[in-house]
This record gives structure tokens, sequence and C-alpha cells, in this order.
């Protein structure tokens, strides 16, 4: 998909210059907000007290409606990196899974669990939610919330 927006854009640019309308032309950003991307390992956290803020607002409505395994899950989250809104947005959950002081016995179930709690949490038109573990690896990535 990104080789062919960029494909796109080449194509666009070179017409622009060719016919000579490079006044007329614009680069214009086709990539819709809330777009699921691939991102196998942990983003960089920027603001961290919001994330770890978020991710206290996520466990303490975990623990008031949750499941039990979503419960146990929730403990695990360490911060709640993204932005979202109710219509796009994505959320990047990091976790101890993997290397916290008690170990998980199924770190996918538990990532799953998570990533199910945070779409039963938050509801968004296009929103994305992935899950990472301790190493900033991806357990879960875009799950729909």
């Amino acid at each position: 998909m990104r080789t062919r927006t960029m494909r796109s854009a080449a194509v666009a640019l070179g017409a622009c210059v060719a016919i000579g309308l490079t006044g007329g032309c614009e680069w214009t950003d086709t990539t819709a907000q809330g777009t699921a991307t691939e991102q196998e390992t942990l983003p960089p956290d920027t603001d961290k007290a919001r994330s770890k803020e978020q991710a206290d607002d996520f466990r303490a409505w975990v623990d008031a409606h949750g499941t039990k395994e979503q419960k146990k899950a929730a403990s695990r989250v360490r911060r709640v990196i993204g932005e979202w809104d109710d219509k796009t947005g994505n959320a990047y959950v990091s976790t101890d899974i993997n290397g916290g002081t008690t170990p998980v016995k199924d770190p996918m179930a538990t990532a799953r669990a998570l990533a199910a709690a945070f779409d039963d949490w938050k509801d968004s038109k296009e929103g994305y939610v992935s899950v990472y573990d301790v190493f900033g690896n991806a357990l879960v990535t875009n799950e729909t919330f």
C-alpha cells in the first residue's frame, strides 16, 4: 500500500512538472486518520505522564467492568500510548508480559484479553489497539476497537 501511494505521488508530481503547472500543484496526504499501521515494536512514549494516566484509567475501568481474565491481564498494563477519539485513533498498550515479576502462563491469551478489554473500554469507528510485551515486541496488532 505504501509503495502504491508513493508511486501515485511520484506520477502526480511528475505530471505537474511535465505540464509546467508547478504553481498549481500541491502535496496532499491521503492517508486516513486512524488507519491501522503495522507497528511491530512499541512506538516511543513522548508523554510518559499521560500514558501512565491512561493506563491507570484503563486498569480502573477493567477492575470495575472487565471479566475475570481481563482483570488479571490488566494488572500487566504499564502504559497506554496513543491518541484516539470516538471516530479514529491508534492505541499502543505496553505491558510487563514476558518479563514481569511473575511469569504469564499464556502471553498471547493475556494480550488478546487486553485487546478485548480495550475494545470494551473505548469504542471508535476506525480505532486500532496493539499490545506489546516488556521488550516492546508486538503480541497483538491492529485489533479494531
